[in-house]
């Protein structure tokens, strides 16, 4: 293989908007969650824009919403242009991409790869089997095998699997139809680079090691203790990979007083009351949902975010 090394990212969720507010705002603003996504995604990438990557890979839930904010395309188009000017990049939907990819980014050059269907495509002399969400098991087992052919090095996917875990619940094939397990997978797969999941893990499925390195920004308060970032592949004799953490802005669940000694200026909080509100605000943090903000619609077919505790 060309390729020495891979960044793989995922679950960016660029143009995410959650209403906050702090003591001298007299209105609820939403762009600061924003603003920390496109900054994590930036940083995410830097491995690639120093030169120290050979392929860049991004499997799902580029975008927070289907439909994403133009200001937010057109600097997302801007950096991955400039990362593809360096290395090859390959994008593929995930479930909050629904509608697809290749409707906001520029595609069919050599070096920007936006995926939209299941595939098997050799990138920088990598094997790729290119799956985007699929609502079910069955489905993505299809598509799974179309995709990877006669072997590849890598299978991308935007899937829960089975044995993945976000907090409070566990994935079992046996009890939910969209959870992938070892019959779902071909043979000529032995890694899986999958989105979907926010928090990082790894679960042996079958033969394959499903690899996930969790989203990059923290879109939830159940991801306040969870680190965020990209896994780093080595590839050669042994494949290998390890975690790059990024920085993520501190969240806090304010149930009682003594829980307000954590928050600090610019922290994330929600609390039980009023009165802790206050409080948290005196101390210089940032209240999630902006108090009389509306509410956020959620997006369809989120079977892993579902499980979440939104944030608005």
């Amino acid at each position: 293989m060309a390729v020495r090394h891979l960044l793989h990212l995922t679950d960016t969720h660029l143009g995410l908007k959650r209403r906050v507010r702090r003591a001298q705002d007299r209105t609820a603003r939403s762009d600061l969650l924003q603003a920390d996504a496109f900054e994590a995604f930036r940083r995410a990438l830097l491995p690639a824009l120093r030169g120290e990557v050979d392929l860049v890979v991004h499997t799902g839930d580029l975008f927070d919403r289907s439909r994403p904010p133009r200001a937010e395309v057109v600097r997302t188009c801007e950096l991955l242009l400039e990362v593809a000017r360096r290395v090859p990049v390959v994008v593929m939907p995930g479930n909050h991409d629904r509608r697809g990819l290749q409707r906001w980014l520029p595609h069919g050059g050599r070096d920007l790869h936006v995926l939209d269907r299941p595939c098997r495509v050799e990138v920088a002399g990598v094997a790729l089997g290119v799956v985007p969400f699929e609502r079910t098991a069955a489905g993505f087992g299809v598509a799974a095998h179309l995709a990877v052919g006669p072997g590849v090095d890598f299978l991308l996917a935007h899937q829960a699997f089975d044995g993945h875990q976000v907090p409070g619940h566990t994935f079992r094939a046996a009890h939910r139809t969209d959870t992938v397990c070892a019959e779902h997978l071909p043979a000529g797969a032995p890694f899986v680079l999958c989105g979907h999941l926010h928090p990082r893990q790894v679960v042996q499925v079958g033969e394959t090691s499903v690899v996930c390195p969790g989203s990059t920004v923290r879109t939830s308060l159940s991801e306040r203790s969870q680190t965020k970032g990209a896994a780093l592949w080595t590839l050669g004799a042994e494949v290998r990979w390890r975690w790059l953490e990024l920085p993520s802005r501190p969240m806090h669940l304010v149930r009682e007083a003594s829980d307000l000694s954590a928050v600090a200026p610019g922290d994330l909080v929600r609390a039980a009351d009023e009165t802790l509100s206050q409080a948290a605000l005196a101390r210089g943090g940032w209240l999630l949902g902006g108090g009389s903000a509306r509410p956020r619609p959620p997006e369809p077919e989120d079977g892993a975010d579902q499980l979440a505790l939104p944030l608005s």
